[in-house]
């Protein structure tokens, strides 16, 4: 019973919190990065081919690690991202962030967000797959 207050607890925070008390310092950067680029670019809007940039300059965090242990190189497909907005991503990583029970945003909500807004066919990975692989990331059962 108190687990699951708790769980709804952290659910409805991530949800109703503003993005800038959520988001790590990581997933900040990644944002960051990706606006970058798409300026770069002249792109008049951040999409998610911009935040698979970010993430593949970063190099580091969870969604990395994730895409790593999947076999996935970030730069190999970020050509077969389509154009989803990243204000879109970014309430769908909140989403992931809460279903997961999760009181901050990191870079493995973000690369969940992206699979939701483009399919399984943009990362070659289903969202279940990546969700089990970002959690046995998280619990350190992936080296």
């Amino acid at each position: 019973m108190l687990r699951k207050l708790l769980w709804k607890r952290r659910k409805r925070a991530v949800l109703h919190h503003p993005l800038e008390r959520l988001l790590t310092a990581l997933a900040q950067q990644v944002l960051d990065l990706a606006e970058q680029e798409a300026r770069t670019r002249g792109d008049d809007r951040a999409t998610a081919e911009h935040l698979l940039t970010g993430l593949a300059r970063l190099d580091e965090g969870v969604a990395v690690r994730t895409l790593s242990s999947l076999g996935i190189d970030i730069d190999a497909t970020r050509s077969r991202v389509a154009r989803a907005e990243l204000g879109r991503i970014v309430e769908r990583a909140r989403c992931e962030a809460a279903e997961l029970g999760h009181r901050y945003i990191g870079t493995e909500h973000l690369l969940l967000g992206v699979i939701c807004e483009e399919g399984t066919e943009a990362l070659g990975v289903s969202l279940h797959q990546a969700r089990d692989q970002v959690i046995k990331v998280l619990h350190g059962r992936v080296f």
